[in-house]
């Protein structure tokens, strides 16, 4: 394993390069994700990459080390993590910060910045720049600071910031009664803020905490920390104001938080007045950005804080009524702070005990498990995983973890078959690509395809189940022309399975042949159509012309154009097939049975056709 910088260069990693760019990876994750994946970048915690069979695969350390991969499969980018998160398929934080960690490698000068959301475009790439640093460069002192004080009169940030250096000259600090004012009217719209509004307004908070950002980094920590706590509170109270179906006030909440710590960590606060107002603000805010703080601050609030940290919740704590079924906000909040304390303090048995015993779910066992292996209680540590194991079941997707975890014990002791088997019932349990890797990862002398083949054509046989016919496909075993259309019979789940475990395993044949027979997804179809381009194009115009016209019958006028891309696809291969006329006849059925669309037509005549 080496570390991910030095993968650059080798095929998969370049490949990978092409298709990645900061917007797309921001869009398969959402803002959340990205802003918490670029965290973890920053952070440092992408490690012990290594080029796979079809990728890049990395580990990410979180709350647990998580496996992440990378790969390509016809230009198509395919991923998966060993997290919670990822396994319905999310391209969760980790899966960001292995992939901003491609995209960084080599290319940032030292010091520069990371982003901050997906967006953001590089100075570098706006060609003006060297005229206008030119032009800068060469004016007179006093024309420049007219320039500049015309600027900050209406822009706050730079006046901030001027007059932040200003003050420092003469040893004044910050004046906190004036951001104050300004995080209170930042926040405070006055009215509602709608759905379709919420995007500019967090904006304005973002820039507002840029400039937070800036005066922490002129060595004003304390005033920080002081400014993110009220900036906190002000974001908790505007939750009944602000249409956060997107997540913004999460996010928001979470890189105040950060800027927190980051304050606290630069200055010299009081750790036990510290701890009271982490304390606090976890156990009374709507927001999570301080969720399980002990832990988080640890290291800052040393043992007189931590131990403040427990005085401070315990009145509450004591107060919860033991027939509480620990659900209610309130009990939640004081849940979670006692658990970081006992994180915090390394002690299992505080740890059991704040997960309260006896309404323990089956996710947290592995936490509980992972703080027995930490002190060196290993058979406790394998019980409390079996017991998480037990109770979430094999196939659930809460359940990678705990497997993960006893997995790994299971081979410290020497017992890898167990702890193949493990990942084995999994995929019984829930059949997929990304767990059929995971078996492969966990054992390479086992032919698993094979094995898996035999296992997924069981549920396909017909004398217990009628799935095997229901698709329909002609005697021929050509495609059916509606293979895509909406209405088409859908394919069982273990066909669309095993069609892509072959087709991963380059048996692309045999993956065509099983699609025909007992149908796949429609992803699967197109996949597949990529792959016989060339050597049956008759077969991939087909199920192009079929996805044509399913996208069409749709009736939806911003999705033609994808019509009309595949249209130029076919037409393509239909010209380097000798068949020109494939693409002539679908043209005229298009152009007939749905001359009334206006939109396609008008997109149908600008390609020429």
């Amino acid at each position: 394993m080496t570390d991910i910088g030095e993968l650059s260069g080798s095929s998969r990693s370049d490949e990978l390069d092409e298709v990645l760019d900061e917007h797309m990876i921001g869009e398969l994750a959402g803002l959340r994700s990205f802003q918490r994946g670029v965290g973890y970048l920053n952070d440092r915690r992408v490690e012990s990459a290594a080029a796979s069979d079809k990728g890049v695969r990395a580990t990410v350390r979180g709350t647990m080390p998580y496996d992440v991969e990378l790969w390509l499969d016809a230009d198509t980018l395919h991923w998966s993590c060993s997290c919670p998160a990822a396994e319905d398929g999310s391209f969760c934080k980790h899966c960001v910060a292995v992939a901003l960690s491609l995209l960084r490698t080599g290319e940032r000068p030292e010091g520069a910045s990371e982003p901050t959301r997906p967006s953001q475009r590089s100075r570098s790439a706006d060609p003006d720049v060297p005229l206008l640093e030119g032009f800068v460069h060469r004016l007179d002192v006093e024309r420049l600071a007219e320039i500049v004080l015309q600027q900050a009169a209406d822009d706050w940030r730079l006046r901030e910031r001027l007059l932040l250096e200003a003050r420092s000259e003469q040893g004044i600090g910050p004046d906190l009664d004036e951001w104050r004012q300004r995080i209170r009217g930042v926040f405070d719209a006055g009215r509602h803020v709608s759905y379709h509004e919420v995007h500019e307004w967090a904006e304005i908070v973002d820039e507002m905490i840029d400039a937070m950002v800036d005066l922490c980094d002129a060595g004003h920590g304390p005033a920080v920390a002081q400014l993110a706590e009220y900036a906190h509170r002000q974001a908790d109270t505007a939750m009944g104001l602000v249409d956060d179906s997107d997540g913004w006030l999460t996010a928001i909440s979470d890189r105040l938080a950060d800027l927190h710590l980051q304050a606290c960590e630069q200055s010299t606060s009081d750790p036990v007045k510290l701890a009271k107002r982490l304390a606090k603000l976890e156990t009374t805010s709507e927001l999570d950005g301080f969720y399980r703080s002990a832990v988080t601050y640890a290291d800052v609030l040393g043992p007189s804080g931590l131990t403040a940290f427990r005085r401070a919740i315990e009145p509450q704590w004591r107060q919860i009524d033991p027939k509480d079924d620990g659900w209610s906000s309130d009990v939640s909040r004081l849940r979670e702070a006692m658990i970081g304390w006992a994180l915090a303090m390394d002690d299992p048995d505080a740890l059991v005990e704040a997960h309260r015993r006896e309404r323990i779910r089956p996710t947290d066992m592995v936490e509980i498990a992972a703080a027995f292996e930490r002190a060196g209680r290993d058979d406790e540590a394998v019980e409390w995983a079996r017991r998480g194991l037990s109770g979430t079941g094999h196939g659930s997707r809460h359940a990678g973890n705990t497997r993960y975890f006893l997995a790994r014990k299971l081979r410290e002791r020497g017992e890898t078959e167990a702890a193949v088997d493990l990942y084995w019932k999994t995929f019984e349990a829930s059949p997929s690509l990304s767990n059929y890797r995971r078996l492969k990862q966990e054992d390479t002398g086992v032919d698993w395809l094979s094995r898996i083949r035999k296992h997924l054509l069981s549920r396909l046989d017909p004398s217990a189940d009628n799935t095997l016919l229901a698709y329909g496909a002609p005697a021929d075993g050509s495609v059916p022309e509606d293979v895509m259309s909406d209405d088409a019979s859908a394919a069982p789940a273990a066909a669309v399975i095993l069609t892509e475990i072959l087709l991963f395993e380059g048996h692309a044949q045999q993956a065509w042949d099983m699609a025909v027979q007992l149908g796949t997804s429609s992803q699967m179809w197109m996949a597949l159509a990529r792959e016989r381009e060339q050597r049956s194009p008759r077969d991939s115009i087909t199920v192009y012309a079929s996805a044509a016209l399913a996208i069409i019958d749709r009736k939806r006028a911003n999705q033609y154009k994808s019509a009309v891309d595949l249209m130029s696809r076919i037409q393509r291969l239909a010209a380097d097939a000798g068949e020109p006329e494939l693409f002539d006849s679908l043209l005229q059925r298009i152009r007939t049975e749905h001359r009334a669309k206006r939109r396609l037509k008008e997109l149908l005549d600008r390609a020429g056709w």
